[in-house]
């Protein structure tokens, strides 16, 4: 059963699970529930306090989600019975994320409440941006949302694992494998005739991959969250050397207004 306080740690790259972690904490506030909103990258799990309902959101990549997270979630003290709920935005494919993540957290001693995925607009070299068409990505997952925390609350939400092949992806890909090999091959840089040195990817990065020489340098840690990218006001970062239309949700934690 959903107790509070929440403890709600989530990460966004570029703003789809922010916007959504922001809904669902209203519903839980409008119940009267405390709700606490945790960037993953700004949190030490072993700290997090015991009390309560833990929450936990991120989007889907490559199959599964981002190591930062999975790294999260593997350093939470153990649950000891205490519930957890999930939610992820995605654009394609969450086969090693969903059903692996129930049952990484019930190792763990907690106790699944249930789990939803929204689909959202994607982020990822972009061939073109239709903004009609992405609102109304949103305004539907913004609905599902609200159903999920209302599920949540009423204690009717639901958390299916599915055994077999989900967890063989997760083993094989639910760590940094897959980013390491895109990486090599879609490095992130920047194009130095476009950009401002506003130092905004560099203040941003969640795993602190961008230092600021002459120009913003990019390291070898980057998981590819796209945040730097889509919080560019120039549009300077480049992807595999090539330049991409850019996506940041329209909420209001973005760093700065989505791009038309």
């Amino acid at each position: 059963m959903l107790k509070g306080p929440i403890e709600f740690c989530f990460f966004s790259g570029t703003g789809n699970t922010s916007l959504a972690v922001s809904r669902m904490s209203a519903v839980f506030q409008a119940h009267g529930l405390e709700v606490h909103m945790r960037p993953i990258e700004d949190t030490d799990p072993t700290t997090l306090p015991a009390e309560g309902t833990l929450g936990l959101a991120c989007p889907a990549a490559a199959f599964t989600t981002y190591p930062m997270v999975w790294r999260f979630v593997r350093n939470l003290r153990p649950g000891a019975g205490r519930g957890v709920f999930f939610m992820c935005t995605m654009g394609g494919s969450t086969g090693g994320l969903v059903g692996p993540m129930k049952g990484l957290l019930g190792r763990r001693g907690y106790k699944p409440l249930g789990a939803c995925r929204l689909v959202m607009p994607g982020n990822f070299m972009l061939k073109g941006r239709s903004i009609p068409t992405e609102s109304a990505t949103i305004a539907k997952a913004m609905i599902k949302a609200d159903a999920f925390a209302e599920a949540l609350f009423e204690d009717r939400a639901k958390w299916v694992r599915i055994f077999g092949w989900p967890d063989l992806v997760a083993a094989l890909i639910a760590n940094d494998r897959p980013f390491r090999s895109m990486r090599k091959k879609l490095a992130m840089s920047v194009d130095q005739a476009s950009c401002t040195h506003c130092g905004l990817c560099v203040s941003h990065c969640p795993v602190g991959n961008i230092r600021m020489v002459d120009f913003p340098i990019h390291s070898d840690r980057c998981e590819l969250c796209m945040r730097c990218h889509g919080i560019c006001p120039a549009n300077a970062i480049r992807i595999g050397g090539k330049k991409y239309p850019q996506y940041y949700a329209p909420s209001a934690e973005s760093p700065r207004p989505v791009q038309q």
